[in-house]
């Protein structure tokens, strides 16, 4: 169906990102933005951009998009352990250096390109938020 789709499957699909956001309906996983008065730790995604991978006479039809994924905690320690489980430890574990079709959506490979802890003071909530923003390159087939 969508890359869209497929990001939000394959974050679910692991066990030790779901052993802290929780699975199924009650998975604690957004795209764009947390809810008004989220309950943490979380994640959310959002595509930050989208080129296609051109060639010479014809184009392969796969797409290099960048997403960002931050993982939303009350404390520094907990963020860093969420983005830790997204990241992963190898391929059938992961998110990083994963391929796979989810959401009929064929991924090629998916790359960690760079990891940054923040502090977010009184956004939308009444206490301090910590969140650990991952970007990834995510190599898909249109």
């Amino acid at each position: 169906m969508t890359i869209d789709g497929a990001i939000w499957a394959r974050l679910k699909a692991i066990t030790a990102v779901t052993d802290i956001v929780g699975s199924g309906a009650n998975a604690r996983i957004y795209a764009e933005h947390l809810p008004p008065t989220p309950v943490l730790p979380a994640i959310t995604y959002k595509l930050a951009s989208a080129v296609p991978i051109h060639a010479s006479g014809a184009d392969p039809g796969i797409m290099r998009s960048r997403w960002q994924i931050d993982a939303w905690a009350t404390t520094y320690k907990a963020a860093r352990n969420l983005g830790d489980a997204i990241r992963g430890n190898g391929a059938a574990n992961a998110f990083s250096r994963w391929s796979g079709t989810l959401d009929s959506t064929t991924v090629d490979d998916i790359f960690l390109e760079n990891e940054l802890p923040f502090t977010e003071r009184g956004v939308g909530v009444e206490q301090t938020l910590y969140r650990n923003t991952q970007d990834y390159m995510v190599h898909y087939k249109e």
